[in-house]
């Protein structure tokens, strides 16, 4: 083990262990450490996908850091080694970092984190993503997530991530009433508090029932189990 004084923000220091490969080839490895501190701040499986992931990929191709399980590695030669080490613990306070990457400052985060707490409370064969309404020129206004209910009513589920969005949505909500397509709809705000009120009232005035963040968890669970078994 290589004793270092970088710690993580809960006190505890870097684990980097070396291991000699073969004559003259040495890997330095976390054993899993840094994941295990990342998952008391975020669901490891988010990692692997979306944008994190994106960014996670991208921290390893840059530093030549490579995974097996759940542990970082980096492989180098001894005269490399001194480098490789302050690269290996510089990519590991990078790819911590990614926990910073919260909902309310990534626009990106929150449609994935959204997805994940969709398709965890419903069954993927009643999802359809990107679905495009019975109107005219249903491409240029698809809903979010159509679901499928008991009834023969479905619910439009949309991600407010920003004003911009709101907005959006007000347009695609009203061409919807325009041609009395029958539907529900939940909306789903990053922050509803940063949507003006002049937009908000605009949307309240065509969509249904709207859930401030995705912090309010068990009100979207119990308003989407709601309209699944109605």
């Amino acid at each position: 083990m290589i004793r270092t004084y970088f710690e993580f923000p809960d006190g505890d220091r870097y684990a980097i262990n070396i291991t000699e490969q073969s004559a003259g080839t040495f890997r330095l490895s976390d054993l899993g450490h840094t994941l295990m501190e990342i998952s008391y701040k975020l669901d490891i499986n988010s990692l692997y996908e979306g944008t994190r992931r994106a960014i996670l990929e991208r921290i390893m191709e840059e530093n030549s850091i490579q995974w097996e399980g759940r542990d970082f590695f980096l492989d180098t030669s001894l005269v490399e080694l001194p480098e490789a080490l302050f690269r290996f613990i510089q990519a590991l306070t990078r790819i911590y970092d990614i926990t910073l990457l919260s909902r309310t400052h990534v626009e990106s985060t929150f449609n994935d984190d959204l997805s994940e707490i969709i398709f965890a409370l419903v069954e993927e064969e009643r999802i359809q993503r990107e679905y495009h309404p019975h109107v005219p020129n249903a491409e240029a206004y698809p809903v979010d997530y159509y679901i499928k209910c008991s009834a023969d009513v479905p619910l439009f589920l949309f991600g407010v991530s920003n004003q911009s969005k709101a907005r959006l949505i007000t347009i695609k909500l009203s061409h919807y009433h325009r041609y009395e397509l029958q539907f529900n709809s939940i909306l789903i705000f990053d922050n509803q508090s940063k949507i003006s009120r002049m937009d908000l009232t605009r949307l309240s005035d065509v969509g249904g029932e709207m859930i401030s963040s995705l912090d309010a968890k068990k009100d979207l669970e119990r308003k989407l189990l709601q309209h699944i078994s109605a």
